[in-house]
């Protein structure tokens, strides 16, 4: 039986892999969109598209093919320590009922299954992240027609394209379409092969062990959080001939997609001697198959809580990937002071929104009791400036939301409600909330109400916007800024 937490190890090993170039391709669209000229004529468009076209090929094959080349490296080396970790165990067992099992390397015949899976397995990585540089090529290439036509038209500002740009790239560049028209990240895809490929090799590796020791019975695996569909068999004996009384290898639904070791499975099995005590009782199965949390104040299977903390995992990964892109778009040198400051206001918004997320996972795992799994909400083994951006924003927002200029009454309107956009803001523009607080506790010059009923309120050191109806903070300006926010 393969442990459980090697499993895992060998998932984080591939994914890290793979995680590091789902980054790099975004911001390699990221350099591409931000360093095209989108002001020029339709000719020079044409031109200046093939080549940003033909550099992004050529830079993402690169980093494929570096990703390909650790890959390749990598699972040679999990799948045989998989074997091993596997034969150990069930070795053992086979041992002490006294006979004498023949070491890995001396079986030819599990010799070329691991190394038939190997192929196939790098082949299967090839091909995924062939797929997501020619998919690569076609968003580069609609995005920044895309983004031409907005510029061109005066539909958007040149920062506003780019940021929509930047956040379409983060949710399409590395989208894997499989022939049934299902869609998945590159990550998920990967995390999935590795789980698959190697769970069932080394179920056949163990069934091999066992036709060779003609051995009949095995015991399957159980824990919490099993499909629906496994809840019902796990922790079961299953006879490899089918004999009467025990489960057989079409009930466990061996060999096929949905079924014992098949996509996704964690599930594992080793020998059983007929007779003897099984490693579950029924009360620990009934638990497993019964299991329930509470979120919400609402019961809720314990499958369908692994599905839901899954899917907050993933709404995380992709704050953090939009984050990364607008980081990279912001040292283009070509950016104006002012394109800058719409760019980081952005990365203000999405660390807000970023933070949101985080509560809510954090509040999944206190009520349900789960574990976080950190490995599903990284991005990137080099991700610090990302945490660093955000908790830069957290401490603006902080230093707001427990300021006491709620409630304080400024040229007769009261200070209702802090709204995001002035968060991103001071964050953006390098104003600190003291001299916002200042600005409002001291101010020196009040403007005029304008159409969009919002007032200035000009103070020693920076200029602060209201909405005088709503009674919303709006946004600042530095000190003798006069640009809209």
């Amino acid at each position: 039986m393969l442990p459980p937490e090697k499993l895992e190890q060998y998932e984080k090993r591939i994914a890290k892999i793979y995680d590091d170039l789902s980054i790099k391709i975004i911001q390699d669209i990221a350099d591409r969109i931000t360093s095209f000229d989108l002001a020029k004529g339709i000719v020079t468009h044409n031109i200046d598209l093939l080549q940003q076209m033909g550099y992004s090929y050529d830079n993402i094959l690169r980093l494929v093919a570096e990703a390909n080349n650790m890959t390749f490296v990598e699972v040679q080396d999990i799948f045989f320590d998989a074997g091993l970790s596997t034969l150990y165990s069930d070795d053992a067992i086979y041992k002490r009922a006294g006979m004498n099992p023949v070491p890995l390397n001396k079986s030819p015949a599990m010799l070329n299954l691991i190394r038939g899976t190997i192929a196939r397995t790098n082949g299967m990585f090839e091909n995924l992240t062939s797929t997501i540089a020619n998919n690569t090529q076609t968003l580069l290439y609609n995005t920044l027609n895309k983004a031409y036509m907005e510029v061109s038209s005066g539909y958007k500002s040149y920062s506003q394209t780019i940021i929509s740009a930047i956040k379409e790239i983060a949710q399409q560049s590395s989208i894997v379409t499989y022939p049934s028209g299902h869609r998945d990240t590159i990550e998920v895809a990967v995390r999935r092969a590795v789980i698959t490929s190697v769970n069932q090799t080394c179920g056949k590796i163990q069934k091999l062990r066992a036709d060779e020791m003609k051995w009949d019975l095995m015991v399957l695996t159980a824990h919490y959080n099993a499909r629906p569909s496994h809840v019902e068999w796990q922790g079961r004996v299953v006879s490899l001939s089918g004999k009467k009384g025990y489960l057989s290898l079409h009930d466990i639904g061996y060999g096929t997609i949905e079924g014992f070791q098949g996509i996704n499975c964690r599930h594992s099995w080793f020998p059983y001697f007929e007779g003897s005590s099984l490693p579950y009782t029924e009360e620990e199965l009934e638990r497993y198959k019964n299991n329930t949390v509470k979120y919400n104040g609402e019961a809720m299977k314990g499958y369908e809580a692994a599905q839901k903390q899954r899917y907050l995992e993933r709404k995380i990964r992709q704050d953090k990937k939009e984050i990364a892109g607008l980081e990279q778009a912001l040292k283009n040198k070509h950016l104006s002071e002012a394109q800058k400051v719409d760019i980081k206001t952005e990365i203000g918004k999405r660390s807000l929104i970023y933070n949101t997320d985080k509560q809510k996972l954090d509040s999944f795992i206190e009520q349900t009791n789960a574990t976080k799994d950190y490995l599903r909400i990284k991005i990137s083994e080099n991700e610090n400036h990302i945490i660093k951006d955000y908790k830069d924003v957290m401490e603006i927002a902080n230093k707001y939301n427990n300021s006491d200029i709620i409630g304080l009454k400024v040229n007769g309107f009261e200070i209702k409600e802090i709204g995001e956009h002035i968060i991103s803001r001071t964050y953006a523009r390098n104003v600190s909330f003291e001299d916002v607080e200042d600005c409002l506790k001291n101010p020196i010059k009040y403007g005029k109400i304008k159409e969009d009923d919002t007032m200035q309120i000009k103070g020693l050191s920076c200029t602060v916007a209201i909405n005088v109806k709503t009674g919303k903070l709006t946004t600042v300006f530095p000190k003798k800024t006069k640009k809209k926010g």
